[in-house]
């Protein structure tokens, strides 16, 4: 059973009661994962909604044959956030795959069928956890259109790279930290995506800045700090903070 409050911090159950959170609550069991683990695969039979209490979660396409790999890294989930919810949408199937991506894991893991006959008992909490989980999908997609090459792009562009270098470096905490400034109100125009490494191991975490109409500018040796400084003083007010460009690397 997972704490109320944990619970209160997941937007799709925020609009809860203290009695609908702890019924809910005790259909919760706790699950951890380490790096490069798989939670679940893209064509699964959906049987879990996922709560990420801990630790960063990537969404992954992979393609039939190969590897899994970083670079098809679509979505990266953080802490009070839900992966899964192709467990309560028909065919229930998830539609990618997830995978830990940080040392360590830890979820919250609610089965299907229980939460489905909790929700169908008490129609107006169903009504405000899937109206929740609609407006959650629909802003997870705007942002991977708005990531999409092939899709008209936001005025910016930033991209973390996370070769084996960059993530053995901290890259995912500055993804992290790239994401979660991204999302305030206001930024709906900055993308945050994902790429290999620049083959500069000394410089890593690396990351590229692309202003619409600007050309690019590539940071190097970043952390979360630096990133919120990146996002607030040269995506929003202009200004290039050239001490930590990397060289040559205004392109």
């Amino acid at each position: 059973m997972v704490a109320i409050e944990l619970l209160k911090q997941v937007e799709v159950f925020q609009s809860l009661s203290d009695d609908e959170l702890s019924a809910i609550g005790k259909l919760t069991t706790e699950n951890q994962f380490a790096y490069g683990d798989r939670l679940f695969k893209d064509g699964d039979s959906a049987t879990h909604l996922w709560i990420v209490e801990e630790g960063i979660i990537d969404l992954r396409f992979d393609l039939p044959g190969r590897e899994t790999s970083e670079e098809s890294t679509l979505s990266t989930i953080s802490a009070n956030k839900i992966i899964g919810w192709s467990s309560l949408v028909p065919p229930y199937k998830y539609k990618l795959s997830a995978y830990c991506a940080s040392s360590r894991c830890r979820v919250q893991v609610i089965d299907r069928e229980p939460l489905r006959e909790f929700l169908t008992k008490h129609p107006k909490t169903g009504y405000q956890v899937m109206s929740a989980m609609l407006r959650v999908v629909g802003r997870r997609f705007q942002r991977l259109q708005g990531a999409s090459d092939d899709a008209p792009l936001a005025p910016v562009k930033v991209t973390v790279h996370l070769g084996t270098c960059g993530i053995a470096a901290g890259a995912r905490d500055v993804m992290k930290a790239a994401i979660e400034a991204a999302s305030g109100p206001g930024h709906e125009r900055i993308a945050v995506t994902s790429s290999g490494c620049l083959g500069k191991c000394a410089t890593e975490p690396n990351v590229t800045v692309e202003i619409q109409n600007q050309g690019a500018v590539v940071y190097q040796k970043m952390n979360p700090e630096k990133m919120r400084r990146v996002l607030d003083e040269h995506i929003v007010n202009g200004r290039v903070l050239n001490d930590w460009v990397l060289e040559g690397g205004n392109i």
